[in-house]
């Protein structure tokens, strides 16, 4: 059967089960995402999508390149439109706090790995398992709050945080893989390295914000639907070609338009575009867990990855959002919001797996504290926001 066909229908069904399941965990007042995540590991090709198969004969339910194409689109989607809302002012009002909150937060998790983990997992291992464990989930941070609709000076501190914490592990990653691959490690070619993804992400940022704007402000209301796009896509290129992720982009690109005085008919188009692809991120990533690979050892050390990613994360952030907003239960908020690895985490576990660092036990621990970390962090945080960091 046509792959392209078969893509179509599984998506149509993924996202019509997750508006199901979604609907039903926002009644007990959890996050729209978990339903999502259930709704990928309910239907996925690993659970009942494999009877179906089955029953079948034929591949009904998988998850192919034409599915990642669509999952990869809709979290782009997502980050683009957290950026869009909240634009440059969160980066300028929470400042050095927001960045050193970010860097903590992940520094702390990654030492803690290596301390915990070098002596019985080897090196190689340890560092994957830091950069992982480091990690934030920018995209599940987006998702709550555009779906809680949250606004305020907490919300400034985390998206600003949440942004500059994927800077800080694309550069952590950066050093990572250039130890596993065995090429200069030296003091100098390190820095050197950092310093240079840091100065071309500032300019690339700094020069959107600029241009991007006025361009859009002179543009006919004719092209403001395809031109954001352009502008989208042709910098997630760039940026990826350069060694970023596509989600830094996207959050560059956001930001930039959200400058625009026509910002408001931008927000409508992506919003539009979202409601029927936004679910589709996280039901892939649900559908990507594999639990008959859930073994007693791999389940103990899934479950000890995420209280050591959980407390140093949490240690990371928690200082410096304290300082920023000089209050202890907003702080504590933003520190558990923070936690979630999600779609951060499986990719640095399928990095370390490429690069033969991680073992399949190690793997699969990394893929199931990613899970488990993102339903601890955003439902702690969904309990808690519109209580504590709403202004």
């Amino acid at each position: 059967m046509n792959p392209i066909i078969l893509a179509l229908f599984d998506v149509s069904i993924f996202i019509l089960l997750a508006e199901i399941l979604s609907s039903l965990v926002q009644k007990y007042g959890l996050p729209k995402l978990i339903g999502e995540l259930l709704a990928g590991m309910l239907i996925g090709p690993y659970a009942l999508g494999s009877l179906l198969n089955q029953l079948l004969g034929f591949s009904l339910i998988s998850i192919n390149s034409y599915i990642e194409f669509l999952a990869e689109f809709s979290v782009i989607l997502l980050i683009f439109a957290s950026g869009l809302e909240h634009g440059i002012a969160p980066i300028k009002s929470s400042g050095v706090l927001g960045f050193l909150g970010a860097t903590f937060g992940a520094l702390l998790p990654f030492f803690a790995a290596y301390y915990f983990y070098t002596s019985s997992f080897g090196l190689n291992s340890s560092l994957i398992l830091g950069a992982a464990m480091g990690a934030t989930s920018l995209a599940a941070v987006a998702s709550i709050i555009e779906e809680e609709k949250l606004k305020g000076k907490g919300i400034n501190f985390m998206v600003s945080a949440a942004a500059a914490d994927d800077v800080v592990d694309l550069l952590l990653l950066s050093v990572i893989l250039a130890i596993l691959q065995g090429t200069s490690t030296s003091v100098t070619s390190i820095s050197l390295k950092i310093i240079t993804l840091v100065v071309i992400w500032l300019v690339i940022l700094a020069v959107s914000v600029i241009i991007v704007p006025k361009i859009t402000d002179r543009l006919s209301d004719k092209y403001i639907e395809e031109f954001p796009l352009a502008i989208l896509f042709g910098l997630t290129l760039l940026m990826v070609s350069l060694g970023y992720s596509p989600i830094i982009s996207a959050f560059v690109a956001g930001v930039a338009f959200a400058n625009s005085i026509k910002s408001e008919k931008i927000k409508e188009i992506s919003n539009t575009l979202l409601s029927v692809f936004g679910p589709l991120f996280f039901v892939y990533i649900g559908a990507e867990v594999n639990f008959s690979t859930l073994n007693l050892n791999t389940l103990l050390l899934s479950l000890e990855l995420t209280g050591i990613a959980t407390v140093f994360k949490w240690l990371g952030i928690f200082p410096f959002a304290l300082a920023y907003l000089r209050n202890v239960k907003a702080a504590n908020t933003i520190a558990f919001g923070m936690v979630p690895r999600g779609e951060t985490g499986l990719v640095i576990a399928s990095i370390g797996l490429s690069y033969q660092a991680l073992s399949l036990e190690e793997f699969e621990g990394i893929v199931f504290m990613s899970l488990f970390t993102t339903f601890v962090g955003s439902v702690v945080f969904k309990s808690y926001a519109k209580k504590h960091l709403v202004s």
